[in-house]
């Protein structure tokens, strides 16, 4: 697939130009194969992290302007590959303020510097007693007799206790194994409430107290698993499911099996079969087709977003990156496609938002890393 434009277009484009190209798309003006090929480029270039330089940047005008066809009509049309026409798009916007283009790539270069924690999370007693988890492991089994980590490595505990919490800062990620055999993935800035045991209990109830976690629940069916969260209480006997608390609605997305979900109040109910997702806001549920691939991206290592708003992606760059965003004026009324791996700088994510025309400066004020966002 193909974008079309005008002969000798990319020579004359100035910054508004540009911009309004980039617009044609975030406001849904681009026909199918634009917005197919759009989207496509966007995750190609984030997932191999590509610097364009400046200098690769005129190479690729240079090779545009000449594949061009001479036209005495204006109606005749050339085609480029959207990957060139990216590269000279965010020529027009950035060459044409030699200052904004320093100042964007100043922010990069401090970027560079800034990963996310990776795997990171704290065991806090209900004795009030806290166990660091070793951030070389990445999964922490608990059972009746203590704590381990999956290689069999023991963690020393010197009394035994009812119920724990795990908690992961932002940018950190764990997966803990609970004393029934179910597996919970625990995304950034996540805390999330268990019994050390479940003997002796009609139900294996936990509480997600917020963040965002991935169940594969071990299969009982004489004692129903319960995830309580804020606006609502879910109950399985044995599926794989996604509960995200970071809004003020909580989204559910189920993988494997089927899922109960009643409102706090017990006002209203739903089941959801696999495919499906949830939207609860306390009062009542809303049931959609759930995106797999995009829901679980955090989950299988990478960051994804289509039609997204720019400040739902910064909200989830925040977390993961553990940066402040601010915004000068309004936020820009950007709804973006891309994908990146969790593994990646923050600066992977920014050059995103650069090829997109967005105007931003990153600084350090008092240890905390300053995201502005410019109009």
């Amino acid at each position: 697939m193909q974008i079309v434009l005008r002969p000798n277009q990319l020579a004359e484009m100035d910054n508004e130009q540009a911009r309004e190209l980039l617009r044609k798309y975030n406001s849904g003006q681009c026909n199918e194969s634009e917005k197919a090929l759009i989207e496509k480029s966007f995750f190609a270039f984030n997932e191999q992290s590509i610097e364009i330089s400046r200098k690769k940047i005129k190479a690729l005008k240079r090779q545009v302007s000449k594949r061009l066809p001479i036209s005495k009509s204006r109606s005749l049309k050339a085609v480029i590959t959207i990957s060139t026409a990216a590269a000279a798009i965010a020529f027009a916007i950035y060459m044409c303020n030699p200052q904004l283009e320093n100042n964007i790539n100043r922010s990069l270069r401090i970027a560079e510097q800034i990963f996310p924690k990776g795997n990171t999370a704290l065991i806090t007693l209900s004795n009030g007693k806290t166990i660091e988890l070793d951030p070389n492991q990445s999964e922490v089994k608990i059972a009746n007799s203590g704590l381990s980590y999956s290689d069999g490595t023991k963690i020393k505990m010197n009394s035994l206790v009812e119920s724990q919490t795990i908690s992961t800062p932002n940018g950190g990620e764990y997966k803990i194994v609970l004393s029934d055999g179910t597996k919970v993935w625990l995304n950034a800035a996540t805390v999330l409430q268990y019994p050390t045991s479940f003997r002796e209990r009609t139900e294996r109830r936990v509480k997600l107290v917020s963040g965002e976690a991935y169940f594969e629940v071990a299969k009982d069916k004489n004692h129903p698993f319960i995830v309580s969260s804020k606006n609502q209480n879910l109950t399985v006997l044995g599926t794989h499911f996604n509960i995200n608390t970071y809004e003020k609605n909580v989204s559910t997305t189920l993988l494997e099996g089927s899922v109960k979900l009643n409102t706090k109040n017990d006002f209203a109910s739903i089941i959801l079969k696999p495919g499906e997702k949830s939207i609860a806001d306390g009062e009542s549920f809303k049931k959609t087709d759930g995106d797999l691939d995009l829901n679980m991206a955090w989950k299988n290592g990478k960051i994804k977003f289509r039609d997204a708003d720019l400040k739902s992606i910064l909200n989830e760059a925040e977390r993961w990156y553990d940066i402040k965003v601010e915004y000068e004026n309004n936020i820009p009324n950007l709804y973006l496609t891309g994908g990146i791996s969790r593994k990646s700088d923050l600066s992977t994510l920014l050059k995103l938002l650069k090829m997109s025309g967005v105007n931003f400066s990153l600084n350090e004020k008092k240890g905390t890393k300053i995201l502005t966002i410019k109009s």
